[in-house]
């Protein structure tokens, strides 16, 4: 398995269009991919849908390349939260960290419902 890379945070706010408001006119950042419930900046992304882990804490999304291989090798070691899944924006499972939070893996869909702005 390759060595995951760090992917972005997504944090999930009720009101999509003021936080983007918030991060482009107020902070500065530059938008690099969008749908409409969800904005990616560079490694920090927000949404209005549905969260793939429990709470409200930012999820962490890794990198893989191949997230089968990298779900073979991390399920003998780590406790499996939730099951791979593929998901319009690619196939993503998630591992139980020594805090007790899920950590999310994903191997991006080349064709995705963002588009790149």
């Amino acid at each position: 398995m390759e060595e995951p890379r760090f992917g972005f945070a997504i944090v999930y706010v009720e009101d999509l269009a003021a936080a983007k408001r918030f991060y482009t006119e107020t902070l500065g950042l530059r938008v690099q991919r969008e749908a409409p419930a969800f904005v990616q900046f560079d490694h920090f992304a927000l949404a209005g849908d549905e969260r793939q882990t429990p709470g409200d804490a930012p999820e962490l999304y890794w990198l893989v390349d191949d997230a089968e291989a990298a779900h073979r090798a991390i399920s003998t070691k780590a406790t499996i939260t939730r099951p791979l899944e593929t998901l319009p924006f690619g196939k993503v499972f998630g591992v139980r960290d020594p805090t007790g939070a899920t950590r999310l893996f994903v191997e991006l869909a080349t064709a995705r419902p963002s588009r790149a702005v």
